[in-house]
This record gives C-alpha cells, sequence and structure tokens, in this order.
C-alpha cells in the first residue's frame, strides 16, 4: 500500500516525521487515526445498496396512539402519495412530499376521526429527509444494518456502558438489538453524498457520531429533557468549581453558576437525585430472602445503624433549628422569630463559611454572629438533640 510522510517538527524526542498509509486520517482534535472502512454485504458495497433508496426531502406528520394502528389502510385511502416504515420509538410516521405536511396532517386526522382512532400528540415537521428502504430488494437493508452493528459494537464499550447506568432495567445483553434499531432509524439521515476533510462520509462513520449521544438522547426520552439537562448541567458546573476553587462549591456558589436561586436549585437537585435513586439502586440484601439468605452484607466502615436512622435524626436535627428560631427564649420579647440566628446556622453549618466569612455575608460584628448560632445550638443541646 502506498505511505505519504509528512514532515513534522521534532519536540521532545519525538520523530521528526509521521508516515501515513492511504487509510490515515487527522481527526478534528489533529490526531493521526484510521479510516472506518465501508459496509459490504456479499459483492455490494454500502452506496450500492442506499443508492436503491435514495433520500428524499419530505414533511413527516407523526403521532401516537393508544393502541397499534395499520398504517397500511391510511395511506390506502388519503388522496397524497405517502410513505412509512417501522420506527422504534412506536410512534405511528407518514412521510408525504415536501409541502403538504399540513394538509396530510388534517387528512390524517379526519381519518381517524371517522375510524374512531385516538391520535395524541400528532405534529408535523418539514423539509426532512427520507429512504424509502422497503424498495430495496431482499433483506439488502436488514444486512447492511446487521454489518454496521456488529463492526460498532465492539467499537463503542463506553457509550454502551453509560447507556446500561443511566437507563433502568437495561442491561448489557440488550444493546445490540438496540443499537441495531437505532442504526435503522437514522439511515435516513445519511447523506451518501456528504464530503468532509477526509474524503467522503461513509455509513458507519456517520453511525459512530450519532452513537457518541445516544446515552443522552434515550434518558432524556425516557426521563424528560429538562430533568436530564437539569442533570448535566449540575454535574458541569460541579466539575467547573472544583477545577477553578479546589473543592466543591457551596449551594449559593452553585446556584450562581446555575444563574438560578437556592430555592431552585434545591428543588433540580432532589428531581436528579429521585430519578438517579430510581436508576441506580443497590440492594444491600445478598442472595434470597428464603431460608439459605446470608443476611445483610455491609462495609466495616460503615455504622449501619447511624446510616439507617440518618434521615430520621436530620429531620429531628432541622425541626429542633426552626423551633429555638420560631420560639426564641429571649424575654425581651422584641420579635417572634430570630431570622438572625437561622441564616447563621444555616450559612455555618451546611454553607461550610467561617466566623469571618459568616460575618462578612451577613454584615455583622464576628462576635454577632458567633452569639446568633450560639443561641439556636444552645436551645437544641438543652433539647437533647445534640
Amino acid at each position: 500500500m502506498s505511505a505519504t510522510t509528512f514532515g513534522v517538527e521534532s519536540t521532545s524526542g519525538m520523530p521528526d516525521s509521521i508516515e501515513f498509509d492511504d487509510d490515515s486520517i487527522v481527526t478534528a482534535n489533529h490526531r493521526v487515526s484510521r479510516r472506518i472502512p465501508d459496509m459490504v454485504v456479499g459483492d455490494l458495497t454500502e452506496r450500492d445498496i442506499l443508492a436503491m433508496a435514495p433520500a428524499m426531502v419530505c414533511d413527516r406528520i407523526h403521532w401516537s396512539t393508544s393502541e397499534p394502528m395499520d398504517l397500511t389502510k391510511l395511506i390506502a385511502d388519503l388522496p397524497l402519495e405517502a410513505r412509512s416504515r417501522a420506527w422504534s420509538d412506536g410512534q405511528s410516521r407518514i412521510w408525504v412530499d415536501e409541502g403538504q405536511g399540513q394538509q396530510a396532517r388534517e387528512l390524517i386526522r379526519q381519518w381517524c376521526t371517522e375510524h374512531d382512532v385516538e391520535v395524541m400528540n400528532m405534529r408535523v415537521e418539514s423539509a426532512v429527509p427520507f429512504r424509502d428502504v422497503d424498495s430495496i430488494p431482499g433483506d439488502l437493508f436488514a444486512q447492511l444494518l446487521l454489518v454496521t452493528t456488529d463492526w460498532l459494537y465492539p467499537r463503542t464499550f463506553a457509550i454502551r456502558r453509560k447507556l446500561v447506568a443511566d437507563l433502568e432495567l437495561i442491561y448489557d445483553e440488550d444493546t445490540r438489538s438496540m443499537m441495531y434499531l437505532f442504526i435503522s432509524d437514522h439511515a435516513d439521515r445519511f447523506d451518501a453524498d456528504r464530503v468532509g476533510k477526509n474524503g467522503t462520509l461513509n455509513f458507519a462513520t456517520f453511525m459512530l457520531g450519532k452513537l457518541r449521544k445516544w446515552p443522552q438522547d434515550a434518558a432524556r426520552a425516557a426521563w424528560g429533557r429538562t430533568l436530564i439537562d437539569d442533570h448535566m448541567h449540575l454535574n458541569q458546573a460541579i466539575d467547573d468549581s472544583i477545577a477553578t476553587l479546589h473543592r466543591r462549591p457551596t449551594e449559593f456558589e452553585l446556584a450562581s453558576r446555575m444563574k438560578t436561586s437556592v430555592s431552585d436549585l434545591r428543588r433540580r437537585e432532589l428531581a436528579v437525585a429521585e430519578v438517579s435513586g430510581m436508576r441506580n439502586y443497590d440492594s444491600i440484601i445478598s442472595g434470597g430472602m428464603g431460608e439459605d439468605s446470608v443476611g445483610v452484607d455491609a462495609a466495616d466502615c460503615v455504622d449501619v445503624s447511624r446510616d439507617g436512622t440518618s434521615f430520621q435524626v436530620d429531620a429531628m436535627l432541622t425541626k429542633a433549628i426552626i423551633d429555638s428560631i420560631m420560639t426564641p427564649t429571649s424575654s425581651r420579647g422584641i420579635s417572634p422569630a430570630d431570622p438572625m440566628a437561622l441564616a447563621a446556622v444555616y450559612l455555618s453549618f451546611w454553607g461550610e463559611l467561617s466566623r469571618q466569612e459568616l460575618a462578612a455575608e451577613l454584615g455583622v460584628l464576628p462576635k454577632t454572629a458567633a452569639a446568633s448560632v450560639q443561641r439556636v445550638t444552645s436551645q437544641i443541646g438543652t433539647a437533647g438533640i445534640l
């Protein structure tokens, strides 16, 4: 195979030239990599197979139904030329010529009403690609999907592990069939004529790029876009704070980075924590619960009693703090509550502020801030909580 040598500046003992063969490419990160091969089925290349169903620009109408729907009857009754193919999410989809999407939606809605079909969330997307893969003879398209899945599967371990971690009841043995369906769904979007700096884009390269966002898209579909975006932004804000402050951020710092209030930040963190608990629960029971059960395994460093009652203790502590602030023991009777003490205790214990930082945050003298904290802790200690 022919090779080309590119001269590079020698640094740190590295060779002053790198040899590239015909399959070498330079990635967007300026790294030398290997070109992903074209997929072949029998004597036909991927381009030969996909050329049998060229990409068209259409309007797409998709909707959900309470029960499976036979689209062949609907397409036969439509006065427009319409096409359809199976999709992994179970939604009904019909493609019509570009510019006819709104008209087709009203016709479909009317047909469903006449045939007592309950339609939910019907939407129109304009100018989307479509391939009529049913026009490809035999099982060539299915074989193309299969060889592409077989090539990509062993090379996407990290993506598959993230998918399993992010979705409940999904296991590693499920990911091969899920990847096959994912590639089938995205075949419409592949543009065989697209040319990049490393040459013409092939089918497996395109699908590898789509698979990088597969876990995130699947999690959004399962748990909702807002929740998953909050999870991603929270992690990003925490990572940025650790990189700049060299510690985990306080609630105020995290809310500032998220450009939101502390109360809204808590709401988001609670929602993310609840879903994370459902997705990533760990059973403390080893084995079954029958006669042969070996019981509960716990690490030596874990205080099982304290860990099991920590939520109750935290709730009691919170109630004691609120009670001491709302019913202060001071006999002067100037105010029915002590908001200074509440802010001081919160910033001192949960905000992890020092005495000087606490005084600066509240705009008072350090001894005033310390006295506010002392008023609360002394009353809680008297009540026997601490």
